[in-house]
């Protein structure tokens, strides 16, 4: 206890309150997140806490406080000191970590890259004509490994080019002209490096979610559950109406194809067979007398056919009169 009084002694007392303070804010609240900082300017910085004013709150502090803070804190909550690196803040929120991610996504907005940073992604120009009029633009675009040329009197690319990876280091050339292009390849904004909620510690990666994709396949597979549970007759509150049209459609068909005497069918029993004997009479008067110029065997053999279709016409005659 001695040893931890006379650690303290050496800390202003500025710093202690606001460590206090931070850790009372911790405890009151259900989101706390680590944010990075870098490289978004001063008036960016300004407008996004002032977009995010009600649902986030941002404490921007020294890193040694902050890490202090989630030191003195619960001890589900301390891991997240891990993520607190280079230019750092911390937000309270209650909405959960997932919305707060997006919400903080949205903010971003799109920025130049300098020179001498790594491209976060491929830095693709695409062929086909540009904005610029001909002149010195041409050579310039050149100079940075543009395949440029004037056709038509307007610059045109002559074809599509991939002017830095992920992650290359990108040159001052480049940076320029894209620039000068209004190509912005970076979106700043502020980064959450993790999140802490009910116990749990959310990492960036866990917390990207392609929310639309997430949705839809769990519209797919809700329409596959219900289906097959319509399929198999399990029978739930969603699941019993489609169930009992689904038995009523099969039970009519039952009734129809074997003709059972039922009163409230009786109708489409009739209508049916009325169409079977209609269609039957049809057939059999319908037929046409065979071709006499085939050989005798076939004449014969066309002969005993049409004497059995005869009987057959008979018959059926007989039967409908």
């Amino acid at each position: 206890m001695a040893g931890q009084i006379r650690h303290t002694t050496h800390i202003p007392e500025w710093k202690v309150k606001e460590v206090d303070e931070l850790v009372d804010k911790i405890s009151k609240s259900r989101v706390v997140g680590i944010v990075g900082l870098r490289e978004i300017p001063a008036d960016n910085l300004q407008k996004m806490r002032g977009d995010l004013r009600g649902n986030v709150e941002i404490r921007m502090v020294r890193n040694t406080i902050a890490r202090r803070a989630l030191e003195a804190s619960p001890a589900e909550i301390r891991p997240l000191a891990d993520f607190i690196e280079d230019q750092t803040a911390l937000i309270f929120s209650d909405l959960n970590p997932f919305k707060l991610n997006s919400m903080l996504e949205k903010g971003k907005q799109p920025m130049p890259i300098k020179a001498g940073t790594r491209a976060p992604k491929d830095i693709v120009i695409e062929a086909g004509e540009t904005s610029f009029s001909p002149g010195p633009m041409v050579g310039k675009l050149q100079a940075a490994g543009i395949p440029a040329a004037i056709k038509g009197g307007k610059v045109v690319i002559n074809q599509k080019i991939t002017l830095a990876k992920e992650g290359e280091v990108v040159p001052a050339k480049t940076a320029e002209i894209l620039k000068t292009m209004e190509i912005f390849p970076r979106n700043i904004g502020l980064e959450l490096r993790g999140a802490y909620e009910g116990g749990l510690i959310f990492r960036s990666k866990d917390l990207a979610i392609d929310v639309e994709g997430q949705v839809a396949r769990i519209s797919e597979a809700s329409a596959r559950a219900f289906n097959f549970a319509v399929e198999i007759g399990y029978p739930t509150p969603a699941t019993i109406g489609p169930m009992l049209q689904k038995a009523q459609t099969k039970a009519r068909a039952l009734v129809l194809d074997a003709g059972m005497i039922v009163p409230s069918m009786m109708e489409f029993i009739l209508a049916k067979a009325a169409a079977n004997a209609s269609a039957i009479a049809g057939l059999a008067s319908g037929q046409k007398a065979p071709a006499a110029t085939a050989a005798p065997a076939a004449e014969e053999k066309q002969e005993e056919k049409k004497e059995e279709e005869g009987d057959t016409a008979a018959g059926l005659g007989a039967l409908f009169g």
